[in-house]
């Protein structure tokens, strides 16, 4: 009897993949792969789709493009974490990324910066490796 038998069907059993509206995939692929350093995990070109993320399973950001650009600001929800956000938001900066909120301490403990990409949506970064550990 294998494992997933035992499962119950029918749940949620993770977060697959988190969706980012974009002007042009390839111009987004070269922001989150070029200049985040997110692998590519998918290139789906006849549907003008990517998929990045970290080198492990259910953690990607697809890349849509709508073929329309954003002229204003959109928050998109997506919070990376680092090890070193002062080191990664100055290497982020010499290579041209406008950030919309500078590395903060926040009143919870962790550290964020808020930063935005080619089209204007905009993405977090968080320092806290001890947000599973603190009383709230």
């Amino acid at each position: 009897m294998s494992k997933n038998s035992s499962e119950k069907k029918g749940i949620i059993t993770r977060l697959w993949l988190s969706m980012i509206e974009v002007s042009d995939v390839t111009t987004a692929l070269r922001f989150y792969n070029g200049i985040l350093e997110l692998p590519i995990a998918l290139e789906a070109g006849k549907f003008n789709h990517a998929e990045v993320g970290p080198n492990e399973p259910f953690a990607k950001i697809g890349l849509h493009g709508t073929g329309k650009k954003n002229r204003r600001k959109r928050r998109t929800g997506i919070v990376f974490e680092t090890n070193d956000i002062y080191s990664l938001c100055n290497r982020l900066k010499e290579r041209g990324v406008r950030f919309t909120l500078e590395p903060t301490k926040m009143p919870w403990g962790g550290i964020v910066a808020d930063f935005l990409d080619p089209d204007h949506n905009e993405l977090e970064v968080v320092q806290d490796p001890n947000h599973y550990q603190r009383e709230y």
